[in-house]
């Protein structure tokens, strides 16, 4: 704040994840998970949850076919948006980072010459399997 009350610029980028709920690379999940030290018989468990998963949609007395589902996270799970954190804690940048579930902002103060944080966040999503919505 003390920089715009001086009439200085901050620099902002806003990135929203495109379809973070349904391109989950599960062994990227997974692999970050056992770095944290979770219990091998948990990530058994969790990698059996997100595996395999089956849908299929009801409208009326009209069922469709199953489908299998690859990437999904479960909609309205507690575990959805528990492991996109997960998943995005790893993103770091030599500026502020701010992150909720599938939403990053990064912002900073440019100075004459600064080079923005663009680089590390675009590999960063390339490493993930993730795509930014444009």
């Amino acid at each position: 704040m003390e920089t715009l009350d001086k009439r200085g610029s901050v620099r902002a980028v806003f990135i929203d994840y495109r379809k973070a709920f349904d391109i989950v690379n599960y062994n990227t999940l997974l692999s970050k998970l056992k770095k944290y030290n979770v219990p091998h018989c948990l990530l058994k468990r969790f990698g059996s949850y997100l595996s395999h998963r089956c849908q299929r949609v009801r409208v009326g007395q009209l069922v469709s076919s199953w489908k299998t589902l690859s990437g999904d996270m479960p909609k309205g799970s507690r575990l959805g948006p528990l492991s996109l954190i997960v998943l995005n804690d790893d993103l770091r940048a030599a500026c502020e980072v701010h992150k909720f579930v599938d939403d990053t902002t990064f912002s900073e103060i440019p100075t004459t010459g600064s080079v923005s944080n663009l680089t590390s966040l675009l590999t960063w999503t390339a490493n993930n399997d993730m795509q930014i919505k444009t």
